[in-house]
């Protein structure tokens, strides 16, 4: 009688069934809060009217989580660690344990979410000062341009095994390290190979085991969380097996670090019952992992098939195939492109390039950070109104968010034929491309964001030219990483290199000197416009030379019918017919990207003075701003 007496003491809230070993309550501001999913990664119930929960748990994953519903946040921990999940005390199953969570009220209908992927930090190649001062600047900018709330996403490879042992790295280095940097929003991330541990020895439970530091860090390895009226599932499709293959290995690691890339069944089985209780399929659903489910085909029309192993991309799309809109977003290749397998028409892959650029190498080595296809380091930057979702790719580079480079192919040729330090690299590297083959006046140009239901057009002076999509090697990344590496090193790491793309395009000019416009319509219908005089440098700089057209005598881009702008008080202000994206092209050349509402808004431009081209939809107008 004592011990019961003791128990409900303790535990005020819970019930005398037999077995049940979880329990705990949800509030926001005192008060409980019903409805809300909670689970243990294979349980899945939910609480009562007074947000009480409990329920009989195998402890089989050391915690209990919920999904954050809407209209609320989770406690941030450090101002960026949602604390959505509690490990649990004790691994016994007799042991009853209690697990109180506090939710904050948010309206959050509207809002942003940075999706980056592989950070690879590992304080090496002045990793966490590039991460620090590109993509956290950049995070901090987007969330002090915005006027709803802004969170992020990493789709896993935080850290690098490799180095968690020799550069004393690992996952709560990275927490510390955000927290030093003040990481400015709420991170929700997703585990990735790297993010495994190495000096996991191998066995039948290898992968469970090499996952433990991520679950008692960072966080449950999948779990869903809604934001608005969108519903979120993190998934970890890596079968971590650190097979012992004879090798060399780096201090701590006593395997190969290898791993087969699919969904566990567990996982599926806990992924139904989570998406039974999202009950009107109309609900938007984005599933966060790391290794890519889909795949394109090296050449036209670069067909989607299958990337993960015994068919669990097909069976993942199955699972979700009675909700109307399913985006998929992952990492892992350092490159970005979007797949829409036909078999399942309700779903996209969004797979994004990485926000370590080529693991942090090409801004150590020349100071321009940029991706192995040639993108910038970046992240997807989405924007949600209600269930209706747009995106756009964004750079960690200051340059404007550039969503295109436009290549002069004679001087890419005539690089490779005179330039002392390539013509090294090329001694050492006989088999790799020089474009040497091309026809005269060929223009390659590189857009990073392209989808199949985009329009690229290209214009020799007034004169629209054909344009054909090709897999092709981007040239930017060889001056900004494999020359300059191997200039200085000797040789270059190869799986670093160049890699083909399938987001470029060739365009043939009939002369050598006239100018050349790109117009790139996106499929929310934003223009993005850049021009190149010719003959156009190949140099680390040629971003800064490409610069926004000014479309005069070219066709298709009207001048504005419905778009205002002018300024006042030394602010750009902007009256939008309907709420959209503007691109700002500002004096010194630089371009800023904002989300207008219907009606008026005012950008602050400070310093800013001269002649400003405002683009949304197909409009324009130009504006003198007095700073």
């Amino acid at each position: 009688m004592k011990k019961t007496l003791l128990f409900l003491l303790c535990f005020p809230y819970a019930s005398l069934a037999i077995g049940q070993n979880v329990m705990g309550r949800i509030i926001s501001n005192g008060i409980g809060v019903p409805n809300v999913m909670v689970s243990d990664g294979q349980v899945v119930t939910v609480t009562d009217e007074n947000g009480k929960y409990e329920f009989t748990s195998t402890k089989h994953y050391p915690y209990v989580f919920y999904c954050i519903p809407r209209g609320y946040i989770p406690e941030l921990k450090n101002n960026f660690n949602p604390q959505f999940w509690q490990a649990l005390d004790s691994e016994h199953v007799d042991k009853v344990e209690y697990h109180n969570f506090t939710l904050i009220p948010q309206d959050n209908d509207n809002y942003h979410i940075a999706i980056g992927a592989d950070s690879h930090l590992a304080n090496r190649t002045s990793d966490l000062e590039q991460f620090r001062t590109g993509y956290l600047a950049r995070l901090r900018a987007e969330k002090r341009e915005s006027d709803v709330p802004v969170y992020s996403m990493i789709l896993g490879d935080m850290t690098w095994d490799n180095y968690w042992y020799a550069r004393s790295y690992n996952l709560q280095s990275f927490y510390n390290t955000c927290k030093t940097y003040a990481y400015p929003v709420a991170l929700f991330p997703v585990i990735g190979n790297h993010d495994n541990d190495g000096g996991t020895t191998p066995g039948n439970d290898t992968d469970f085991l090499s996952a433990q530091p991520w679950r008692k860090i960072v966080s449950p390895t999948f779990y869903s969380f809604n934001l608005g009226r969108v519903h979120y599932v993190v998934l970890d499709d890596i079968y971590y097996k650190n097979e012992d293959t004879g090798g060399t290995y780096s201090k701590g690691i006593v395997g190969s670090r290898n791993y087969d890339a699919l969904i566990t069944d567990d996982q599926y089985e806990w992924l139904a019952k989570d998406l039974a209780l999202v009950e009107d399929k109309e609900t938007p659903i984005i599933i966060g992992m790391h290794i890519p489910n889909w795949s394109l085909a090296s050449k036209a029309p670069f067909a989607v098939s299958s990337r993960l192993a015994n068919n669990c991309a097909e069976r993942l799309c199955e699972v979700v195939k009675d909700f109307k809109n399913v985006h998929i977003v992952t990492g892992h290749t350092h490159y970005n492109y979007c797949a829409h397998p036909s078999d399942y028409p309700n779903v996209m892959e969004h797979n994004i390039a990485a926000i370590c650029a080529t693991w942090w190498w090409t801004g150590y080595v020349s100071g321009h950070h940029v991706c192995q296809d040639g993108s910038p380091g970046g992240y997807s930057y989405w924007t949600v109104n209600g269930t209706d979702i747009s995106w756009e790719y964004h750079s960690c580079e200051d340059n404007g968010n550039l969503q295109m480079r436009i290549y002069d192919m004679n001087t890419v040729k005539e690089y490779f034929a005179t330039d002392e330090n390539a013509k090294k690299f090329l001694a050492l590297y006989p088999t790799r491309k020089t474009f040497s083959t091309l026809p005269a006046n060929t223009i390659y140009v590189n857009v990073f964001g392209y989808d199949t239901d985009w329009k690229v057009e290209v214009y020799e002076g007034a004169s629209k030219r054909s344009v054909t999509r090709l897999n092709e090697e981007d040239p930017y990344h060889t001056i900004a990483y494999d020359i300059p590496r191997t200039i200085s090193n000797g040789s270059y790491t190869t799986d670093f290199g160049s890699k083909s793309t399938r987001h470029m395009f060739r365009s043939y000019m009939a002369t050598a000197t006239q100018p050349v416009t790109v117009r790139v319509t996106d499929r929310f219908g934003r223009v993005y416009v850049q021009s190149i005089e010719r003959p156009h440098p190949y140099s680390l700089d040629m971003d800064k030379i490409q610069s926004d057209a000014d479309l005069t005598g070219v066709s298709g881009l009207r001048p504005a019918e419905r778009l205002k702008a002018y300024s006042r008080d030394g602010k750009l202000c902007i009256d939008s017919p309907a709420a959209q994206t503007a691109i700002v092209a500002l004096p010194d050349g630089r371009s800023i990207t904002r989300r207008l509402v219907r009606g008026s808004n005012i950008i602050s431009l400070p310093g800013v003075r001269g002649i400003c081209i405002v683009r949304a939809g197909d409009e324009s107008v130009k504006v003198t701003v007095k700073g």
